[in-house]
């Protein structure tokens, strides 16, 4: 699937997501920033949260992706922790957001 392909989809779905709380309070849970990235813990929320292994990187028109699950450290070295970013499943259905401060949520459609 093309990048803005990608990105329009995720753009039109982000706003019908139901996020799953992680405390009474928030749906939000911290991973870390920039050189401080718990990366161990993203990268075990990705894999528990996806059965698939097929994944869409949604960060904007131009550098959204289709990645194996296998490859997802790869392609989260230069993005985690620094830009907004949503991971979706193949179907559109499972998401985990990504902000550039360090925390993510997960959700569905």
């Amino acid at each position: 699937m093309e990048s803005s392909l990608i990105y329009a989809a995720s753009d039109k779905l982000k706003y019908k997501v139901n996020w799953l709380a992680v405390t009474s309070e928030s749906e939000w849970s911290y991973f870390g920033s920039g050189n401080q990235v718990n990366k161990p813990l993203v990268l075990k929320n990705i894999i528990d949260y996806f059965p698939e292994s097929s994944l869409f990187i949604a960060i904007n028109r131009q550098d959204s992706i289709q990645v194996d699950k296998a490859d997802i450290e790869k392609a989260l070295d230069k993005i985690l922790g620094l830009k907004n970013f949503l991971i979706w499943d193949k179907q559109f259905k499972r998401v985990i957001e990504f902000n550039d401060i360090g925390t993510m949520r997960q959700g569905h459609v």
